[in-house]
């Protein structure tokens, strides 16, 4: 795996066994073409600016797959842990 987005996101990726990272866009093209990345994660923010190069990769190409992730700014836009967990689970919860 690797994962292109912001250096926080980055650090916490690190902590769960990610190697290869990058805080650059430019490092799509060198991930792409890295035999051995099977999945590609890359953070919203950063999926957005290069959309058009990810539908082009997705048409032409099975691996690695692109998986686009929240990152850091998407995950403090989050109101609260209870709309969160609301969001994962689908049911309100009370209390």
């Amino acid at each position: 795996m690797a994962l292109i987005g912001d250096e926080d996101t980055i650090a916490l990726f690190k902590l769960a066994g990610i190697t290869k990272s990058s805080p650059s866009i430019e490092a799509f093209d060198e991930f792409v073409k890295d035999k051995e990345v099977a999945i590609l994660l890359i953070t919203y923010e950063y999926a957005k600016k290069i959309e058009n190069k990810i539908y082009q990769h997705r048409l032409l190409k099975n691996f690695p797959i692109v998986v686009e992730i929240p990152g850091k700014k998407k995950v403090e836009k989050e109101d609260s842990i209870r709309k969160m967990i609301v969001r994962a689970v689908g049911v309100e919860i009370e209390g």
